[in-house]
Order: C-alpha cells, then sequence, then structure tokens
C-alpha cells in the first residue's frame, strides 16, 4: 500500500471513530435527562435572599430577635442560618445540592420533618434505590452512592412567626407577597432552565385548635425565648410533643421551560385529564406534549416508592399510582424574563393535604392568631420536575426571597393593609 493511500485510509478511519464519539455524545446528551445531580455535577451551596413579613407579622430566626424581615448570607449585617440560629436548632445547609421528591404529607401524627426522597437514575428515566433522606447527615464525606441517597442535599432552616391579630379563634391564612422571588446567581444560566426546578415548602409545627380561642403546639406573643422553643417544640423538633401538623408547597417559575427541555424531555405519558388539559402541543412525531410556557403539574415520589423500582418516572397515566402522585402545591409565574417576582400578584398558600370531597388545592394554609408559630423552610432541587435534567446541573447558589403576609387581597401588586 502506498504511503497517500495509507495516509487517506488512517483519515477515513479517524473520521469515522470521531463521527461515532460524535454521536455517542449526542445520544447522551439526549437521552441523559433526569435526576440531573446523582451525576455530581452540581455545585450550589449557597443561599441568599430575605424572609419579610408584613404589618400584623414579626419574624425571627432564633426566637429571641424580632423584626419585620431577615436577610440571609455570610456578609457582615446577614444572618447565617446555622451561627444566627437558636442552639440546639436543627438548620441543615448543604455542602452540595442534590435533587430530591416529596408531596409534603402528613403521613403521622408524630411527624418531625418532610419526607423528602432521592433515588439512583438508571437507563435515563428508572429510577431504584429509593430512600427517605437522612437530616442527620449534615456534611458529605463519601462519594459512594449509599450515602449519596441518604444526604440530604437541600437547605432547611426554622423561623418564627409572631401573629397579632384581632381574633383569637379565627386562624389566619398565610400569603406570599406579591414580590416573592427565587433565581439562581453567579453561573446558573437561564437558558438550561435551572431556575425552574426549585420548590418551597413551608412545614407548620402545632398550631392546631384545641377548643376555641385554645390553640395546640404555638407560643404567647409575649413569651421570651425559653418559653417559644420550648412551647414550638424546637428543640429536637419534638421536645414538648409538638409535630408536623401542616404542610404547603410553592413552585416558582411554573410556567417557564427551556427550548432544549421542550425539543429532548417531552417524554411524558398523560393521564387522560392531564393530556387534555396540559399537552398542547403538537410534536414532531404527531403526539402532544407540552411547550414553553406550559404550566404543568409534578408527580413526585411517595413513601410508598421507598425500595421500589420505577421503570418510567413520566409515565403519570396512572400505571405508577402507588409509588407517583400528583404534587398539591402553589404555582407562580415570573413577571419577565428578568423579574422573577409573582406576576399573578399576592396568592395564599395552599395546604399539601387537599380536602377529600373538594380535591387538589381546596385547602388553604393557616397559622395560628394572636401566637408565635414555628415554620421550617424547605429548599430543594425536585428530581421529578421534567427541567431537572444532566444540562442543567449547574449554578453556584440561590436566591430567595420571600414576603410573608395576611388579610391581602389575591391577586394584588400593593403592600397588604394594616389591621
Amino acid at each position: 500500500m502506498s504511503k497517500k493511500k495509507a495516509k487517506t485510509k488512517r483519515k477515513s478511519e479517524l473520521k469515522i471513530i470521531f463521527f461515532i464519539i460524535l454521536i455517542a455524545a449526542m445520544l447522551f446528551i439526549v437521552s441523559t435527562y433526569a435526576w440531573f445531580s446523582t451525576q455530581r455535577n452540581v455545585s450550589i451551596t449557597n443561599l441568599s435572599g430575605t424572609v419579610q413579613v408584613a404589618e400584623g407579622l414579626e419574624i425571627s430566626l432564633d426566637a429571641l430577635n424580632w423584626s419585620n424581615g431577615i436577610v440571609l448570607g455570610k456578609e457582615e449585617g446577614q444572618l447565617d442560618l446555622e451561627e444566627d440560629a437558636y442552639t440546639g436548632h436543627n438548620n441543615l445547609v448543604p455542602t452540595e445540592m442534590l435533587p430530591a421528591s416529596t408531596l409534603g404529607l402528613k403521613t403521622s401524627d408524630t411527624m418531625t420533618g418532610l419526607s423528602m426522597l432521592r433515588g439512583q437514575l438508571n437507563n435515563t428515566k428508572e429510577l431504584k434505590n429509593i430512600a427517605v433522606l437522612d437530616e442527620a447527615n449534615k456534611s458529605m464525606t463519601s462519594g459512594t452512592v449509599g450515602f449519596e441517597l441518604k444526604y440530604p442535599g437541600y437547605f432547611a432552616f426554622d423561623i418564627f412567626l409572631k401573629n397579632s391579630s384581632k381574633s383569637n379563634t379565627i386562624a389566619d391564612i398565610l400569603q406570599l407577597n406579591y414580590d416573592s422571588s427565587l433565581e439562581i446567581i453567579e453561573g446558573g444560566d437561564a437558558s438550561t432552565g435551572l431556575q425552574n426546578t426549585a420548590r418551597v415548602a413551608f412545614v407548620k409545627y402545632g398550631g392546631t385548635e384545641a377548643s376555641p380561642g385554645v390553640w395546640n403546639g404555638v407560643a404567647g406573643v409575649n413569651d421570651g425565648q425559653t418559653q417559644v422553643l420550648d412551647k414550638t417544640g424546637a428543640i429536637n423538633d419534638n421536645q414538648a410533643g409538638v409535630y408536623v401538623t401542616d404542610v404547603a408547597i410553592w413552585e416558582p417559575n411554573a410556567n417557564d421551560h427551556v427550548e432544549y427541555i421542550v425539543t429532548n424531555n417531552n417524554k411524558i405519558t398523560w393521564a387522560s385529564g392531564d393530556a387534555t388539559k396540559y399537552a398542547t402541543k403538537t410534536l414532531a412525531d404527531g403526539s402532544k406534549g407540552f411547550d414553553l410556557t406550559t404550566q404543568m403539574p409534578t408527580y413526585g415520589l411517595t413513601e410508598a416508592s421507598v425500595g421500589k423500582e420505577i421503570k418510567d418516572i413520566y409515565d403519570w397515566s396512572g400505571t405508577n399510582s402507588t409509588t407517583l402522585k400528583k404534587q398539591v402545591v402553589l404555582q407562580t409565574t415570573k413577571t419577565d424574563a428578568s423579574d422573577y417576582t409573582i406576576k399573578e400578584g399576592v396568592r395564599n398558600l395552599l395546604s399539601a393535604h387537599p380536602d377529600p370531597e373538594e380535591g387538589w388545592g381546596s385547602e388553604e394554609f393557616t397559622i395560628a392568631p394572636n401566637s408565635v408559630c414555628r415554620l421550617k423552610v424547605y429548599l430543594w432541587l425536585e428530581g421529578q420536575d421534567v427541567d431537572c435534567i444532566n444540562y442543567a446541573s449547574h449554578g453556584v447558589g440561590i436566591k430567595v426571597n420571600i414576603g410573608l403576609v395576611k388579610g391581602s387581597t389575591e391577586g394584588t401588586h400593593e403592600p397588604a393593609a394594616e389591621e
């Protein structure tokens, strides 16, 4: 064989090898699309922002220092979730954020926190080794799969709300203010869709009415720190026999999907009712799916999924009815491409436990009047969200601004009226 022919042959072989590698890379990019950070390539470790309250409410991170807002972060004048919380707190600040899933359901009368679950992704949409996460694992010291499955990988921190009300017997509906927002910062590329995977939950402890005007699991508005911590069960979660009584979940940026997600992650097998409501886009193969602005549900993992294997996490037709259920969440949309505040204005928070007769989203989330209650705020990346893909897995911080109000008219964009 001549040198020229040999050289030509080598070039052809190299082209073929390059083509094969290119095709393999393309297939990997297109086919790997769920529970992205089981691949250990996400770096969100910082939480900053504010939690503000309106007239009639005061807030505290330690049940001692009260104000109309707290500023989260590690800079001077900001509050650190670990250093500035009360002694004996159970706040979680992850060294690495990993996806998780929850329905926010109260599964027992002695529940001390959300049941957060994670599985190991296999073959792009099979989820196996599903386990309940362990909030005692506050630092990741091992990269093994077993440890990773148990590591929380989400933020969770207590806040205390002092609620001054005219009535002693009527609970107040807790609302999200119009200027609430959530965005990924410093390296979070909006074109990847990471902005749309986050969830925020408000977990209420106590606050049940034992008799007219008598509320269990709350403190008085004039109680000191020791009394508040004791009465709300803040130390070790259930010090005073106070447990979770209700949960509300907020899904910000709910109607926003990037082009990559729409093109490559339209994998849902819809239930008949959902198909007519959410599958509004005609896809290239003639089937129906979601588009760039479809505000659709998420089917989160149930506790019955623990130890199970789900063959298709996007089969929402009812085949997986015991392991996947629709999240009951307050979905909000952002004002515009650069403004993440709530376009719809003030919104009532919804209980994750709907009225059995009224159905999805039928119960409002309330706090006890003339009392101090404890809420634990959870912030996580929802693995079952269609936007939670490897392509979206980067960013170094989350900025969340939470405005809590009561007594406002839904849909308003004005400050809450004074009581």
